[in-house]
């Protein structure tokens, strides 16, 4: 081999090395992108089913249930002065 072809070979090397260090960084950072686009879906999607389960305990009634037995204390023989200690 000629040293011209020593040096080619050398510049291909490098090129295929800096090739391979991009094509790494790109797949990192598709890697990171998929998994922000999951975990954005996942809270979006606990966003939801919670919305959706405040909506059927409130046609429910469960959610009036809960403010009736919260303020149970109104409703005996203590509850004026309840509030008033309050």
């Amino acid at each position: 081999m000629h040293m011209h072809d020593d040096w080619t070979v050398g510049v291909m090397r490098r090129c295929g090395q800096r090739l391979a260090r991009a094509r790494e960084a790109a797949f990192d950072e598709r890697a990171q992108a998929t998994l922000e686009y999951a975990l954005t879906i996942a809270a979006l999607m606990a966003v939801v089913v919670a919305l959706a389960l405040l909506w059927r305990a409130g046609e429910t009634g469960a959610l009036a249930q809960l403010v009736e037995d919260a303020c149970s204390h109104v409703l005996d023989g203590m509850g004026l002065l309840d509030i008033a200690l309050y």
